[in-house]
């Protein structure tokens, strides 16, 4: 007789138990590396679906594990079931996910406040022990069997998948028909300023406070600026008050960033999560996931060498993966160019903003004939404020976050930072000799 398919919930349930008896017959290292994360995709037939994070892990798990796998299930279930672990995002995959879950894929532009980008998803995103919380934290919000704690607070470095993040959850919330609000902190203070200069206040404050799901990204930028912060916390408050949820990203811990105690008190009262680097054997994995969803493989030397390297932004690390892909096409992929790839993406990630920057700041200060004290100060002489504004764009396309270009330039407010890139840009691309200066 054929068995129907068992419901999601109860699968879920099931595929827990499973786990917790897993947990305790193999090591912790080849759970943790190998099985946390895991999900049951479905149950039907006799045959039991489950997604992991890559193609690499399914390889292992099909061949070391899949028949310890399908005997504690099949004590679970109460039936003998074959066992296959699919990787996460692959055609496989797709073709057992819930209609709900695939329809989540395609989010109407009409359907979020602000703007957001869903090629961004839960199944592109490569969960590892520094960012499990702040993943599951997410993904909780979208589940209705379950109360899920909220404000969800993710802080950490730039590059390090905080976006990716907020931007998955806000497509796949608007595709179940949720009202979302998705902006970061500059896209708020705007909307907020228009609105207070038209007179439109009460069309702004429907607009974020009417939703069900607030997503707030770059909260940093929002530090000392106590009107935007003030209708911050009523937002969050109206939110909260009508049973929404409230997802607020930052590159600092909220304490960190001098907030009204009333405003950080909202924060602190759900869950502040930090996302921290891949660890070894998770690169790897990351590595390969990059690799596959490009279409293409990457010899395992190659794939050691870029795990080896320690890049703690997820960004860079793609780049670092991009990289070798495009040697790999153009049939130049050896040693010696991805090793000197590599030294120069894990240069630009792991130095801070000192002396080097410093170096530059003061080469763009002498062509300008000024100085570096002038170009860090409050000078607003036309040649000093030029040099200023180029020397942001050149530290922003060395990779320097913005709060990093603040700190060097005489500790100044980001927001302005970012104002002053496009206008440096502009200057630089006009100057042919300070771009042969500057190799940017």
């Amino acid at each position: 007789m054929e068995m129907s398919p068992t419901a999601p919930r109860d699968l879920s349930e099931t595929w827990q138990a499973v786990l917790g008896r897993l947990q305790l017959e193999v090591s912790p290292h080849s759970f943790n590396t190998w099985l946390r994360g895991t999900r049951a995709l479905l149950l039907e037939g006799g045959k039991l679906v489950i997604e992991a994070r890559t193609a690499l892990s399914c390889e292992w798990l099909n061949i070391k594990l899949g028949e310890v796998v399908a005997k504690f299930a099949a004590v679970q279930v109460g039936h003998a079931v074959e066992v296959e672990f699919v990787p996460r995002g692959s055609v496989q995959a797709a073709q057992v996910l819930p209609v709900a879950a695939i329809a989540a894929r395609v989010v109407a532009p009409s359907a979020v406040v602000g703007r957001v980008n869903c090629a961004f998803t839960f199944e592109r995103y490569v969960p590892g022990e520094g960012n499990q919380l702040a993943y599951e934290s997410c993904t909780r919000l979208l589940d209705g069997d379950e109360q899920p704690i909220s404000p969800v607070v993710i802080f950490g470095a730039p590059g390090m998948g905080k976006t990716h993040l907020l931007h998955a959850l806000a497509c796949r919330a608007a595709a179940a028909n949720r009202r979302v609000a998705c902006l970061n902190a500059e896209e708020f203070t705007t909307l907020f300023q228009n609105a207070i200069r038209n007179k439109e206040m009460d069309a702004f404050q429907d607009s974020v406070r009417s939703v069900d799901l607030f997503i707030i990204d770059d909260l940093q930028y929002l530090a000392g600026k106590t009107g935007t912060l003030d209708q911050l916390v009523h937002t969050i408050d109206a939110v909260t008050n009508s049973g929404g949820h409230v997802v607020v990203a930052s590159e600092r811990h909220p304490f960190e960033l001098e907030l009204p105690e009333r405003l950080s008190s909202r924060l602190a009262a759900g869950i502040i999560t930090r996302v921290e680097p891949f660890i070894m054997e998770e690169r790897r994995e990351f590595i390969d996931h990059v690799a596959r969803s490009l279409r293409a493989g990457l010899p395992m030397w190659a794939v050691e060498r870029i795990a080896g390297c320690e890049i703690p932004s997820t960004r860079v690390l793609q780049g670092a993966v991009h990289a070798a892909v495009a040697l790999g096409r153009c049939g130049r992929l050896d040693p010696a160019r991805l090793d000197a790839d590599l030294t120069r993406v894990a240069t630009v990630d792991a130095s801070p903003a000192g002396c080097d920057d410093r170096e530059t700041l003061e080469a763009i200060a002498r062509y300008f004939e000024t100085s570096f004290e002038e170009l860090t100060g409050r000078s607003r002489v036309t040649a000093v404020s030029n040099a200023r504004a180029i020397a942001i764009f050149a530290l922003k396309a060395r990779g320097r976050s913005l709060s990093q270009i603040a700190s060097v330039l005489g500790k100044r407010d980001p927001s302005t930072i970012s104002q002053l890139q496009a206008r440096g840009a502009r200057l630089l691309a006009a100057d042919a000799v300070l771009q042969a200066r500057l190799a940017v």
